[in-house]
């Protein structure tokens, strides 16, 4: 099904399955439940059945278990994530989708549990690490787990040259890209990304809660403000908004602005759960890390809550025009089946819909942001240019600089889009890992607040790299006039350095480059 269903989605397919989901969006949530196989549980969700968890570690098991020549072996799934995963560009949560919908078929059929669905962790609502993660093999920590890079290398160096002789011209093109075109580079690239026991996760059962930044970036307000966002993707251009999806890209290994979604739950999570650069989510090979599905199926679900809204409200739930013939034709190239053979359904169109997997989700935070059914709102964009009055991250003076924005543009919004402050750092490599709070006060001298986080998580981390932070709605005092000078600063959380970089001074923070206001 999952094979037919995939392969059929051409552009005329994205364009009437998007005319069914605007006349389905106003159906409540349990008629729609009823027409999906297979039902994703909140992790903390009472009516959760306990199968659940117990086939996830029943998979977990089977898969660490396989040897390291068989694509479903559990350090193989991650080694995808460094091969392909996009990050910055608007393929980033169709390519994820697509990831999460092989490894649960790979899981359903190494449990024997033929209705297995992963479950997702809906940190708005539960803003610590659920109890149940830390459970046998769903904790990196356990012993189940390869316990040290040197025995991972040992075991994996091999096939990790059989691996690469082995690929296709355009994988290796893809590869390329990414700084990684040889087994050498690769294997050089690992000793980064892999964490040794018991580091290989950053929070513990004893010390489960995000931090207040991640809280920040994880709250309500910020999930309701993603979701006002009207467009997919931007234009990719500096003067462009990012969009829900991140922005456009000339492919899916390149990419430099990121919406709210990404910049804020997405970013900080990873960060906060790699305990300040120190363990495996906060690198590439996160996937080693079984929250990291459960945290992905979260940003999943509200990519299906934001379509259902768009549709809702008469807006387009997909780029448009030629837009959506590069998006839909953009090759994923890396992914393998439950049967260990590479999967036909390569292009981006497959997975435009939750229905190329057969699966739901039980509702969650964000899910009152769907309305009935009516006419398109637009918004009235508008973008206000600031002056950077200090560039460099940690000295004396906090970076950043004002942007002077009307009065008006700044009243708390219905429909329309959410007000949003972007700003772009110049990042290089050694910048991974690294976390920064943004601070905005209405005018100068005026107490900042805190309005979200910045964590360096991404491939590759270089260049100018634009950050989406929703703004708060009550920045301007309903019916004031004139401007408001808003005061945007960067500044580091802890010492905002990896412990996996290598010993000497470490690097100067980057650059704080430009920052903006935009509003819709």
């Amino acid at each position: 099904m999952m094979q037919a269903a995939a392969s059929s989605l051409t552009r005329r397919r994205l364009l009437e399955a998007g005319a069914a989901l605007a006349a389905a969006s106003a159906l409540p949530s349990r008629a729609r439940a009823q027409a999906a196989r297979f039902r994703r549980w909140e992790i903390t969700d009472p009516a959760m059945p306990p199968r659940v968890l117990a086939s996830y570690k029943a998979g977990i098991t089977k898969m660490l278990n396989l040897p390291p020549t068989d694509p479903r072996n559990w350090y193989r799934n991650a080694m995808v994530h460094l091969f392909d995963c996009p990050h910055g560009n608007w393929w980033f949560l169709v390519w994820h989708r697509a990831y999460l919908g092989w490894l649960e078929a790979t899981l359903r059929d190494l449990s024997g549990d033929g209705d297995f669905a992963l479950p997702y962790w809906d940190w708005t609502k539960t803003p610590s690490v659920p109890p149940a993660m830390f459970d046998g093999v769903l904790d990196p920590n356990n012993s189940g787990f390869i316990p040290t890079f040197d025995a991972f290398k040992a075991q994996f160096e091999p096939v990790v040259t059989a691996i690469y002789a082995a690929f296709s011209q355009d994988q290796l093109g893809v590869l390329n890209q990414r700084g990684i075109a040889t087994a050498a580079d690769f294997m050089g690239v690992l000793p980064q990304v892999f964490f040794d026991q018991p580091s290989a996760r950053g929070l513990t059962a004893t010390n489960p809660d995000l931090d207040p930044d991640t809280k920040v970036a994880v709250s309500l307000p910020t999930i309701r403000r993603s979701l006002r966002t009207t467009l997919f993707a931007g234009g990719g251009g500096p003067n462009d908004p990012a969009g829900f999806a991140s922005a456009k890209a000339s492919n899916h290994s390149d990419g430099s602005t990121k919406g709210i979604l990404e910049s804020q739950p997405h970013d900080n999570v990873h960060g906060a759960m790699g305990g300040g650069g120190g363990a495996f989510m906060v690198q590439f090979f996160s996937p080693v890390d079984p929250i990291f599905f459960l945290h992905h199926g979260n940003l999943d679900r509200l990519w299906d809550v934001w379509t259902r809204r768009q549709a809702a409200l008469g807006r387009p739930t997909l780029p448009q025009g030629s837009d959506l013939d590069a998006w839909s034709n953009e090759e994923f190239r890396f992914f393998t089946n439950a049967q260990s053979q590479p999967v036909t359904q390569t292009k981006a169109s497959a997975y435009a819909l939750p229905s190329v997997f057969d699966y739901d989700y039980s509702p969650g935070s964000g899910e009152d942001l769907v309305p009935a059914a009516g006419p398109a709102v637009a918004g009235s964009p508008q973008v206000f240019s600031g002056d950077v009055a200090s560039a460099q991250i940690g000295m004396a003076r906090a970076a950043g600089g004002t942007v002077r924005v009307p009065a008006s543009a700044l009243q708390a919004a219905s429909d329309a889009g959410p007000r949003v402050a972007e700003i772009t750092l110049n990042l290089t490599h050694s910048d991974l890992g690294r976390r920064f709070r943004v601070l905005v006060a209405p005018n100068p001298g005026v107490a900042p607040v805190a309005v979200g986080a910045i964590t360096i998580f991404g491939h590759p981390p270089h260049g100018p790299t634009t950050f989406t932070v929703p703004l708060p709605d009550n920045l301007a005092v309903p019916g004031a006039t004139g401007e408001l000078s808003l005061d945007i600063r960067v500044v580091p959380i802890g010492n905002s350095t990896r412990p996996t970089l290598e010993a000497g001074a470490a690097p100067a923070a980057p650059l704080v480059s430009a920052i903006k206001v935009r509003t819709d």
